[in-house]
């Protein structure tokens, strides 16, 4: 993942060029778990590695970053980066967030996650999670969670890191150990202007579950379609699809169940496909049980399947259910 590779070295500049050779041994550390699989992935450009706080700017190729790769001793810390250009992706606690230009993202690096990075810049500030907690105490309410830096209150973040990233290997120890105190703060106060408690999870909520949809519309046809299959397809956990309907008349599993009755309906009721079996229209959306089929569409439409397909090629007003399928995509 590392490169040595580091410029920007301003000559003659003993101390800043120690900071720089401890900022590479630091981030080579952080690194050496995936630099089996992704060969200077990342180049330092200039960067600070102290007790308390660690940075770093980074070039980045494409790869993908899990907490699986890290070692065990850098786990207990979190990452505060900004966005400079280029995109990324991050996933952690069942959430799902696409990182822009000017975004700041917190990643909780002793929980689960997954870093999918383009060809960009970044600006990463490693803290341990101790120093982190006091002024954020609810970590899973905004880790990977992208931080819109156009927002004002996140403006005054990005001052920060402006200051701080323009001649990082310069950085004394002192002035890095109130650097360490102030940045949980800062970051707190973006969080608190911007309610990323509240709103957030209601955007994510709604993102997911147009998601799950768009995936399972796609997959109707195939006869396993189940929660686990969705949740793998989305990158969500089985558990997380649950609490997401929750809330809804219906659960996953029966809103597809009547979407697939409904296309089913449509294609019964058109006269160009009456050279079709209804058996073989049944099972191209993914109903493997004609019996099962014949019973839920009975319960759904009031007649059985070659009643209502009599019943709507010959031009009478069929009798469908009261209760409408859900076809939208919130």
């Amino acid at each position: 993942m590392f490169s040595n590779q580091c410029v920007s070295q301003p000559p003659g500049d003993l101390d800043a060029g120690v900071n720089r050779a401890n900022a590479r041994r630091f981030w080579q550390g952080f690194a050496e778990g995936t630099a089996r699989h992704a060969i200077a992935a990342s180049t330092l450009v200039d960067g600070y590695a102290g007790e308390r706080l660690r940075l770093g700017t980074f070039r980045h190729m494409p790869h993908v970053l899990t907490d699986e790769a890290l070692p065990r001793e850098h786990r207990q810390a979190v990452l505060l980066t900004l966005q400079l250009n280029g995109r990324a992706q991050v996933e952690q606690h069942d959430r799902r967030s696409e990182i822009e230009p000017g975004d700041f993202c917190l990643i909780d690096l002793s929980r689960p996650f997954r870093l999918e990075i383009d060809r960009s810049t970044v600006q990463t500030v490693h803290l341990p999670l101790a120093v982190l907690r006091e002024a954020v105490p609810r970590l899973d309410e905004v880790s990977a969670v992208g931080l819109h830096g156009h927002l004002g209150s996140v403006g005054y973040l990005r001052v920060l890191y402006q200051e701080m990233f323009a001649h990082p290997s310069g950085l004394t120890e002192a002035v890095a150990d109130r650097l360490a105190d102030a940045i949980p703060h800062m970051l707190a106060a973006a969080l608190e202007s911007m309610d990323v408690a509240a709103a957030a999870p209601s955007r994510l909520r709604q993102y997911h579950k147009r998601q799950v949809r768009l995936f399972a519309r796609e997959h109707l046809s195939d006869p396993a379609l189940c929660v686990e299959m969705i949740a793998k397809g989305v990158g969500l956990s089985p558990s997380h699809l649950f609490e997401l309907f929750s809330e809804d008349d219906i659960t996953l599993m029966r809103w597809v169940r009547l979407e697939r009755l409904a296309r089913c309906q449509r294609e019964l009721a058109d006269p160009s496909l009456r050279h079709r079996s209804i058996a073989q229209i049944a099972h191209a959306w993914g109903f493997g049980d004609m019996t099962h089929f014949s019973r839920c569409f009975r319960d759904r439409f009031g007649m059985s399947p070659r009643a209502y397909r009599q019943t709507a090629i010959s031009g009478a007003r069929p009798i469908v259910s009261r209760m409408d399928v859900h076809t939208s995509n919130e």
